[in-house]
């Protein structure tokens, strides 16, 4: 399976990686990676699962709906939407004074599907460390 690894920061798309392998043990080994780039004394370390939905204008090709098929694929209207893993790794982020986790860097890991999925994690990305709610 190809695996699709974003690094965030501030908004900013800073790496986009796609890696084959499996995607419990890609996200594993992005975890080790990160616990060598996060500081302890500044921030919390954060691994969560977000389903994130995603919807593509009708009509789809054949390889699409083979591909999105594989995740929960459903008819919403005239588009076609299925829900990814993604994983948000956020190793550096701060207390607001409303009590919410902003989060300034992040990584998110997700099953790399093709390159709409690919822009809708980036955007996800960005979203997320730019203020955004996910």
């Amino acid at each position: 399976m190809r695996i699709l690894i974003i690094r965030s920061e501030n908004g900013n798309i800073v790496e986009t990686v796609i890696v084959e392998g499996d995607l419990s043990v890609v996200l594993k080994d992005v975890v080790r990676k990160v616990l060598e780039m996060w500081e302890p004394t500044k921030s919390d370390l954060v691994v969560m699962r977000h389903n994130h939905d995603i919807s593509v204008k009708l009509p789809i090709t054949p390889q699409q709906f083979e591909s999105y098929s594989k995740f929960n694929l459903r008819r919403t209207g005239n588009m076609a939407t299925f829900t990814i893993p993604v994983y948000v790794i956020s190793y550096e982020n701060e207390w607001t004074e409303d009590g919410n986790l902003r989060d300034t860097k992040v990584f998110l890991v997700a099953p790399y599907v093709d390159d709409v999925v690919k822009s809708s994690v980036e955007e996800l990305a960005k979203e997320i460390t730019s203020g955004g709610e996910e």
